[in-house]
């Protein structure tokens, strides 16, 4: 059996964690800037990392609000307190079968490092990749961990939760998979993205990957 990877998104995908990072936002650019700041408009800014997102927000203070953001980030993580259910035991059992794991996500590093810890994911993973400053970088990070990782890119696949994720799969050139199992989750959007599979609990990605692996050989 050749060597696969399976490479997961992180916010909407592993844990319910978007709502955490808007409160966190929330609070860091009020006490930064002194006013409101809307979850729509936060929204608006998503793609690059936190701290490429507030050097646009608030470009004369974005050093100091990146750090209020990770303070806000840990100190809120209640809002945060696992991951989907069921998703760390299908990644054992994959890892158990000679799945390589990895993240991609378009986070930043330090908070990205935050939420593995705390949701016990930390050993869990092979490698992490984080977002860049500049903007979406996740077709890059994918291609690079399949590289890192040695595999087949036809060996590889991506899961996620946004149609844009389906299309950086596709560009790295690995199988897409669309996360709907997060509250709220847009599946006829993902479908309209054609993926190669729409899952809708962890225990359908489980299912999936295992027969993926089990079929026959790609040649």
């Amino acid at each position: 059996m050749p060597g696969f990877a399976l490479l997961l998104d992180f916010d909407g995908t592993l844990a319910d964690s978007v709502p955490l990072c808007l409160a966190a936002f929330r609070a860091s650019l009020l006490r930064h800037t002194g006013r409101p700041y809307g979850d729509t408009e936060i929204a608006s800014y998503f793609g690059a990392t936190e701290e490429g997102m507030l050097q646009r927000m608030v470009p004369t203070a974005w050093e100091a609000c990146v750090d209020g953001y990770i303070e806000e980030y840990e100190r809120q993580h209640h809002l945060c307190p696992a991951p989907f259910t069921g998703l760390p035991e299908q990644l054992v059992r994959l890892r158990a079968l000679g799945v390589r794991l990895g993240v991609v996500t378009g986070k930043g590093p330090r908070s990205t490092l935050v939420s593995l810890r705390k949701l016990g994911l930390a050993d869990v993973f092979d490698d992490v990749r984080t977002g860049s400053p500049r903007g979406d970088v996740k077709a890059v990070r994918i291609a690079e961990l399949v590289q890192v990782f040695g595999v087949d890119p036809r060996c590889a696949a991506y899961v996620g939760d946004f149609p844009g994720d389906v299309q950086a799969a596709r560009t790295a050139g690995v199988r897409a998979l669309a996360a709907a199992w997060a509250p709220g989750a847009h599946a006829d959007l993902l479908a309209k993205a054609r993926p190669d599979a729409l899952l809708r609990t962890p225990d359908e990605l489980g299912r999936w990957v295992e027969a993926w692996i089990s079929g026959p050989a790609i040649t």
